[in-house]
């Protein structure tokens, strides 16, 4: 037996695979991922649907709207739409983004036709039942209250509020606030779907190891959708909100729930790679720079990390985290010390940990139907072709320490950051004011 080891060889480059691209008589467009070997079928029906189309008064309508689709069909009722599902092996899936609405059925290969048939049922005539939506809108206004008591969605949701300007529909929650969804009614459903589902602006998702081909399924179920009178799409950008700082009480609480950051950029900014390199190295990776001084070595925190929010246009940045009470103060302060790479620049080690993550984690992320489906639909939601992904992970091998540390600050401005501590505000307003930050 030889004891040679066996030579190691760098990967091969990976792209990320291009779609058959069609259109039915409709204008629909169709995306074709084949995935030999892949036996369940993913399918996404994306609608060109942001939350722009609510009116102010009704936000939430859309969420509703999405959460119903299920309930049952005109062709099948209540329960039977659900039965139906079960039959053909199918599970199906609505979603409401800030940007567009996404349908979701996955189903064995051989059933994606019936299954892509309930799909557009579920779209095009739902049921909308007076029960089901009152029930939606109870089932959210609960949402909202268990919201409001988890210390770490408050945080979340209250630094949106601060980073965006309210002109902007993403500074309030995607599924609408008490308010707003109070005053929603089974008839103001019926009018939102009315009025915004349809062809226009639509794309089909598909992805798997088809045991036919998949577009003439396609059309024979959405092919003759029409909506002559479809309101039109809007996608305004973000707009961002004026910095500030926010303590929102919780008494007594043993720890606090941070966010700091700013407004961001999106996916179409030529800096986006730069800027993921440089955010893995100081906060997206477990020894990154805040997680290895605030969780290792000071122990303040079980984890931190520094995200990036990317929308359609613009976007946000936050450091997150839960601290202990009496070590929050500082932890703050650390963490504002962090950020600054003035002095610390990223490093090439740096660099090429996340180049090796974001290079290699790609090909095992797109490498089921569901997971690929979900990515394309996704680029296609914020207004991006497929083939961004190659553009994109070129920039990512293609970055250097110096473009990472200037795109980073180029866009994290430490003199415009926002801050909101969900805590116990008696013990925390000193050490948060000691740290700099006027709340």
């Amino acid at each position: 037996m030889s004891s040679t080891a066996p030579e190691v060889r760098a990967p091969e480059t990976w792209h990320y695979p291009t779609p058959e691209e069609s259109f039915l008589d409709n204008g629909i467009r169709v995306l074709v991922h084949r995935m030999p070997g892949q036996q369940v079928i993913s399918a996404v029906l994306q609608l060109d649907l942001p939350l722009t189309a609510e009116p102010r008064e009704l936000e939430g309508v859309a969420t509703i709207c999405a959460r119903v689709l299920d309930e049952g069909s005109v062709a099948h009722p209540g329960d039977r739409f659900a039965e139906v599902l079960e039959t053909e092996g199918a599970a199906f899936y609505a979603a409401q983004g800030f940007s567009g609405l996404q349908a979701m059925v996955d189903v064995p290969a051989r059933r994606l036709g019936p299954a892509l048939e309930l799909l557009a049922e579920a779209v095009r005539r739902p049921e909308l039942n007076a029960s089901d939506v009152e029930r939606q809108v109870a089932l959210r206004l609960a949402e909202i209250d268990q919201l409001r008591a988890n210390s770490a969605q408050l945080a979340s949701t209250s630094f949106r509020e601060l980073v965006f300007d309210p002109i902007s529909r993403v500074q309030r929650m995607a599924g609408g606030g008490p308010e707003t969804v109070r005053a929603i009614t089974p008839d103001a459903v019926r009018a939102f779907h009315r009025d915004h589902y349809g062809p226009r602006g639509a794309t089909l998702i598909l992805a798997g190891d088809f045991t036919e081909d998949p577009v003439p399924l396609a059309a024979a179920a959405l092919g003759d959708w029409s909506v002559a009178d479809q309101a039109p799409a809007s996608h305004p950008a973000a707009v961002p909100g004026t910095p500030a700082a926010v303590l929102l009480p919780r008494p007594g609480a043993v720890q606090a729930d941070l966010r700091l950051g700013g407004f961001g950029i999106d996916r179409t900014d030529p800096r986006w790679p730069a800027l993921q390199v440089a955010s893995y190295a100081v906060g997206g990776a477990f020894l990154s720079r805040l997680n290895k001084v605030l969780r290792e070595e000071r122990g303040y925190t079980y984890g931190v990390g520094l995200q990036q929010a990317p929308l359609r246009a613009g976007g946000s940045y936050a450091v997150a985290g839960s601290f202990r009470t009496e070590v929050a103060g500082p932890a703050l302060a650390e963490a504002r010390a962090l950020l600054d790479l003035g002095d610390a620049p990223i490093t090439e080690a740096e660099v090429r940990d996340a180049q090796n993550f974001f290079t290699g984690v790609s090909p095992l992320r797109y490498s089921t139907a569901d997971g690929l489906a979900d990515q394309t639909a996704m680029l296609v939601q914020q207004g991006l072709q497929p083939d961004w992904m190659n553009g994109y992970l070129a920039g990512i091998r293609a970055t250097t320490a110096e473009a990472a540390t200037a795109a980073y600050q180029q866009i994290v401005d430490l003199d415009a950051l926002s801050l909101v501590v969900v805590g116990d505000a008696e013990a925390l307003t000193d050490p948060i004011r000691e740290a700099g930050f006027a709340v």
